[in-house]
C-alpha cells in the first residue's frame, strides 16, 4: 500500500472473541436461521464483510481504490468493535461475496500495487487464501453460480481505452470463457436467485453510449434482456443487489438509492434525502446494509435500513479517517437456481425470430410498412452489412447469422429507406433461438399468442452471413 494506506489500523491478531463468534455463527446458523436474520436491534446484525480505504475514487475498475484497500469483517452486535483485517497480504483488496453456505470469501485482489487485479477465494477468517483466475487484465467483481462455478467481470486495454466484459470459468480457475460478446463496458452486478446473471452495461450497447443501465442474461450468454428501458431521461445505474421479495435496489451516479420491484415498470428512490448511497446488500429479511455519506461528508459509513428504505438507519460502522464500502452480510443464501445451456457449441450460428417488428413504444405514427431487414455486424475493420431479409405482413421475421458477432437491426421501407434503426449491438449464442415480440416492445404485456408467418411458412432461416464468420469470433473470445 501506499503510505496513506499504511496508517489504516492494524489488528494482526485474530482474537479469540471474533473467532468464537464466527465459530458459533456458522455452527448455529442453519438451526437458528430465523433469529440469526431478524434485524429489530444492533445485536442480531450478523457479520459484516465489507471493504476500507482511504479513498474512493470517482472512477470504476482497477482505480476504484488508488491509495490500497483491504478486505475486514466486522462481527456483528457492537458497532466499531470486533474488527478483523482479512486481507494484510494485499496492496487493495475488494468486491467480496459470500459463498451461498456462508463458509468461504469470493474477492478481487491485487497483491502488489501495479499488479493485474485477480479473483481469489478465502475462508472467513481469511486463512486458505488461494488464487482462482489467472487473468492476462484485471479481472474483479466476482460472483458465485451453481455448480462450482463463478462468473466476472474482466477488464482490459483496448487501443488506449478501457473495454469490460464477463466471463465465467471453474471455481478452480479452469475452462474460463466469455459470455458477453458485444461492446457495452459491461460490469458484473449480481447473480440472481432465479439463476439470471444481473449487470450494467452502456445503453445503447455501444462503446460511447452516456447511459448505463441494467441487463439480464444467462449464465452462458443467451437470453440477453434489459432489466427496464429508459427513453425519457439519462440513468447510469449499478452496484444493484436483489431483495428477498426479487426487488433489484442499486445506486445511481447522482448517489442516490433507487429500487425496481418485480412487475414495476418503473423504478423508486428510496432512501433519505441529502445521502449519498453506494453498494447496497441484503443483510437479514427485509433489512439493507449500504454505505453512505451526507453530501458533503468526508468518508462513508456502513448503516442498516429497511429495504424499502422507510425508517430510521442505523450506524455499525464508521471512521473518521476512511471509507467503508462494499458491505456483504455473512449468513447463507439460497442457491440459484441452475440453468441448463442448450448451445451447440459445433455451431457457427444462431437464429432471431421477431414476432412482429412493427411492435415498438416509440415507434414514428406515420411510418411505412415495414418490408425487409437489414443486418450489420461489428467486426475488427469495422461495420459491415451481413445481407437483408424480407419482412412478412404480421411484421414477423426469421434470421440466422454467425454467433458469437455483435449485429444490429436496420428496418426498411418497400423503397429500402430506413424506418427504424436499432443502436444497441447484440449477439445470438451457437445454436442459441433469440425471439423477441418486436423491435421494441412493452416487456410488460404479454405478446399475442399465434403463429408468426415467418414461422408458419415452414420454410429455413434467411442465412445472412458466412456460417465460417461465426468461427472468427471464437468460443472464448470475452470482447
Amino acid at each position: 500500500m501506499t503510505r496513506s494506506a499504511s496508517k489504516l489500523p492494524t489488528y494482526a491478531k485474530l482474537t479469540g472473541l471474533l473467532l468464537a463468534a464466527l465459530a458459533t455463527f456458522a455452527i448455529n446458523l442453519r438451526a437458528d436461521k430465523d433469529a440469526a436474520r431478524q434485524l429489530t436491534d444492533t445485536a442480531k446484525v450478523p457479520p459484516i464483510i465489507f471493504v476500507q480505504t482511504p479513498k474512493v475514487a470517482a472512477t470504476a475498475g482497477s482505480m476504484r481504490f488508488p491509495e490500497g484497500s483491504r478486505i475486514a469483517v466486522l462481527a456483528g452486535g457492537t458497532p466499531n468493535k470486533k474488527l478483523v483485517v482479512l486481507t494484510k497480504e494485499f496492496f487493495a483488496a475488494a468486491d467480496p461475496q459470500v459463498n451461498f453456505a456462508g463458509t468461504r470469501i469470493l474477492f478481487a485482489g491485487q497483491k502488489a500495487q501495479g499488479d493485474h487485479w485477480q479473483i481469489w477465494e478465502m475462508n472467513l477468517d481469511g486463512s486458505e487464501v488461494r488464487q482462482v483466475t489467472r487473468c492476462e487484465a484485471d479481472c474483479m467483481r466476482p460472483a458465485y453460480l451453481p455448480a462450482e462455478e463463478i462468473v466476472f467481470t474482466s477488464v482490459a486495454a483496448d487501443a488506449g481505452r478501457r473495454r469490460s466484459a464477463l466471463q465465467v470459468a471453474g471455481l478452480d480457475g479452469s475452462n474460463v470463457r466469455g459470455v458477453t460478446f458485444g461492446p457495452g463496458d459491461w460490469w458484473l452486478e449480481t447473480v440472481l436467485r432465479d439463476g439470471r446473471v444481473l449487470a450494467s452495461a452502456n445503453s445503447p450497447l455501444t462503446d460511447t453510449a452516456a447511459n448505463r443501465l441494467l441487463y439480464t442474461l444467462r449464465p452462458d450468454g443467451t437470453g440477453l434482456e434489459s432489466l427496464r428501458c429508459e427513453h425519457t431521461k439519462s440513468a447510469d445505474r449499478g452496484e444493484a443487489a436483489e431483495m428477498e421479495d426479487g426487488a433489484v435496489v442499486f445506486t445511481e451516479n447522482t448517489g442516490a438509492l433507487m429500487t425496481i420491484k418485480r412487475g414495476a415498470l418503473h423504478e423508486e428512490k428510496i432512501g433519505r434525502p441529502g445521502q449519498f448511497y453506494k453498494t447496497p446488500s441484503l443483510a437479514g429479511s427485509g433489512s439493507l446494509v449500504v454505505a453512505t455519506k451526507a453530501a458533503n461528508g468526508p468518508h462513508y459509513q456502513l448503516v442498516i435500513i429497511a429495504a424499502d428504505g422507510r425508517g430510521e438507519s442505523r450506524t455499525i460502522y464508521s471512521d473518521p479517517q476512511f471509507d467503508a464500502v462494499e458491505p456483504v452480510a455473512v449468513e447463507e443464501r439460497p442457491v440459484p437456481k441452475r440453468f441448463w445451456s442448450n448451445l451447440i457449441l459445433s455451431s457457427a450460428s444462431g437464429y432471431f425470430i421477431s414476432l412482429d417488428s412493427a411492435d415498438s413504444v416509440d415507434k414514428p405514427k406515420s411510418a411505412a410498412p415495414i418490408r425487409s431487414v437489414r443486418v450489420l455486424a461489428q467486426r475488427p475493420e469495422g461495420e459491415i452489412v451481413l445481407g437483408e431479409a424480407p419482412v412478412e405482413a404480421d411484421g414477423s421475421f426469421y434470421l440466422q447469422v454467425p454467433a458469437n458477432q455483435p449485429v444490429r437491426f436496420v428496418l426498411l421501407d418497400e423503397r429500402g429507406g430506413t424506418i427504424r434503426e436499432e443502436r444497441s449491438w447484440v449477439w445470438t449464442r451457437p445454436g442459441e433461438q433469440r425471439g423477441c415480440t418486436g423491435c421494441h416492445g412493452d416487456k410488460a404485456l404479454a405478446p399475442e399468442n399465434r403463429w408468426p408467418l415467418a414461422l408458419r411458412r415452414k420454410e429455413p432461416p434467411a442465412m445472412l452471413g458466412s456460417e465460417s464468420a461465426g468461427h472468427e469470433t471464437g468460443e472464448n473470445r470475452g470482447h
